[in-house]
């Protein structure tokens, strides 16, 4: 997946810490939005129900050198397993979210420079609301099947202990 976000070039230069809100849907970024058969061609990937609060990326940019300031490219951070969700009943993890940030005169309104203090932050540190992914509904089914399945096997044992059989 892939999101792009504009901020001034100041905080590129000085390596900042910036939290970036994403959106529900994320461009797919196999297809770069055009549509593609991992985006069942829609060209845009669903992150999040429509309940669910919004996700936060806390990631530090990288700080470009003094000779780059007029470097107008923009810079694609990589971070892993906060891109797209696995396919239903696949036990993956997350993809990638490539980050695109470009220079503005505003950042987006999704974007917020973080206090000064929290410049120590490691380099890609990603929060949520709900910060543990649930499990997998089939590794679940499968724990509660084979659970059953072990209680209804004691409960035979018992039953053949007490009817004298075994």
């Amino acid at each position: 997946m892939s999101h792009r976000v504009r901020v001034p070039g100041g905080w590129l230069d000085d390596g900042l810490l910036i939290e970036v809100e994403l959106p529900r849907h994320l461009r797919c970024a196999a297809c770069d939005g055009g549509g593609c058969d991992r985006c069942d061609r829609s060209g845009a990937l669903t992150v999040r129900g429509r309940g669910e609060p919004a996700e936060i990326v806390e990631v530090r940019l990288p700080q470009r050198a003094p000779e780059a300031a007029s470097d107008s490219r923009p810079v694609v951070i990589r971070i892993p397993e906060f891109g797209g969700l696995p396919a239903e009943g696949e036990d993956l993890p997350r993809g990638h979210l490539l980050l695109g940030v470009s220079v503005a005169e505003e950042p987006d309104p999704s974007v917020r420079l973080l206090d000064k203090l929290e410049r120590r932050a490691p380099l890609a540190r990603v929060s949520s609301a709900s910060p543990e992914r649930p499990a997998p509904a089939r590794r679940s089914r499968a724990v509660f099947v084979v659970s059953l399945l072990v209680l209804v096997w004691i409960a035979l044992l018992v039953w053949l202990r007490i009817a004298g059989i075994a």
